[in-house]
């Protein structure tokens, strides 16, 4: 151990080019909403507006396809040298967090698309830490391998928007992890 400082980035760099790509080239530019990016502590969170393209899913752009939606967009970033190859954005971002326990995050509506980036660095609290509600929520999940939004309302006791925010701090947390979108949107361990 010398005394050469050692710098480790929270994020990983292709990670978050690839992200930042993905929601310029990809966003239906259509609408008039902003494509939002915040910074938090443990997490960068980018929403695109435009969500997917019709027949295209989270598991097909998870294993690469490409949807474009702005191709001559696409076609000036690519001889920009900025895109290598078409539909490798989402795998480059898998392979960026590849040797971290933490991983991102995406969810999916009608008209938006958000990629949640973990904060590498970021030190997560012990089990012995958690607040009293996190550790149902995970006793739960000891029962079972999945639960839903209702089940944490109905076991908890608590509304709707607390169960949400619940569940939401969990996965920013990187406690938990999602399957399913909309209605059929579950929670597992990660």
């Amino acid at each position: 151990m010398g005394l050469d400082r050692i710098d480790k980035r929270d994020y990983p760099a292709n990670a978050i080019r690839e992200a930042l790509l993905n929601a310029l080239v990809h966003r239906e530019y259509g609408l008039s909403p902003a494509t939002l990016i915040s910074v938090f502590d443990n997490r960068i969170e980018i929403v695109s507006i435009g969500g997917l393209m019709k027949g295209v899913s989270l598991n097909d752009i998870m294993l690469g396809v490409s949807a474009l939606r702005n191709p001559y967009l696409a076609d000036v970033f690519y001889r920009l040298n900025l895109i290598e190859a078409y539909g490798t954005g989402m795998p480059k971002i898998k392979e960026a967090y590849s040797n971290h326990t933490i991983q991102p995050s995406v969810e999916l509506s009608d008209n938006a698309f958000k990629i949640t980036l973990p904060n590498t660095n970021y030190k997560t609290e012990s089990p012995s830490q958690l607040r009293e509600r996190e550790r149902h929520v995970l006793a739960m999940l000891g029962n079972t391998n999945v639960i839903t939004r209702a089940d944490v309302q109905g076991v908890l006791g608590v509304s709707q928007a607390t169960a949400i925010s619940l569940l939401r701090d969990m996965l920013h947390k990187g406690l938990l992890s999602t399957e399913g979108g909309g209605k059929n949107l579950r929670y597992k361990k990660r």
